[in-house]
């Protein structure tokens, strides 16, 4: 749970570049680790979600990019700070009925720009922070398909706890707008 806590804080708080120094190099799922540590993905289990992943829900046309920032500084503050191999993501969705488009933010290049972050890589827990609507935040699942080596299952999508925040014109967080497929499906690959 300390790492789930620290991933959302760290879109909640700019990475910054300071002169901080790794103080040990851990596997990417510690949960107990000093401060400066780097969480480093000695495994090598984030490549295979990296690149162009597509799928279709309820008549709209998902894409997914996902990249990986090695050894990316997370400062939260307090002379408190982590390096991570961060897997995130950006995405677009069409309406497939009208050609629209209705979210696009592929043109993401920056790792405060993405949207999408690991949160857990035993779990197959993603998070996604909509800093342009209110911080609304969300949780879904992405999991290798069994017997494949090109398709991962998404599911168990839900929105976590919101907290009101000031400037937010609305009062219940399900009016708040979301671009993510809420229910389940395949990605494919490209």
């Amino acid at each position: 749970m300390k790492r789930i806590v620290n991933i959302i804080i760290l879109f909640l708080i700019f990475s910054t570049n300071s002169s901080c120094q790794v103080t040990a190099t851990l596997p990417l799922n510690s949960y107990d680790y000093p401060n400066g540590a780097y969480l480093k993905d000695i495994n090598n289990q984030l490549p295979f979600y990296v690149g162009t992943w597509e799928g279709i829900q309820n008549n709209k046309q998902y894409t997914f990019q996902f990249t990986v920032f090695n050894q990316q500084m997370i400062d939260f503050g307090n002379g408190h700070y982590e390096y991570l191999d961060a897997l995130v993501a950006k995405f677009k969705v069409v309406d497939l009925s009208s050609s629209e488009v209705l979210y696009d933010n592929l043109s993401a290049v920056n790792y405060d720009d993405y949207e999408i972050f690991l949160g857990s890589i035993q779990l197959g827990t993603f998070f996604c922070l909509d800093k342009n609507n209110c911080n609304n935040l969300a949780k879904f699942k992405l999991y290798k398909v069994t017997g494949t080596t090109n398709q991962l299952n998404y599911n168990d999508f839900r929105l976590v706890e919101f907290g009101s925040i000031d400037e937010c014109p609305y009062t219940n967080q399900e009016d708040i707008p979301i671009f993510l497929p809420t229910g389940d499906f395949i990605l494919t690959k490209q």
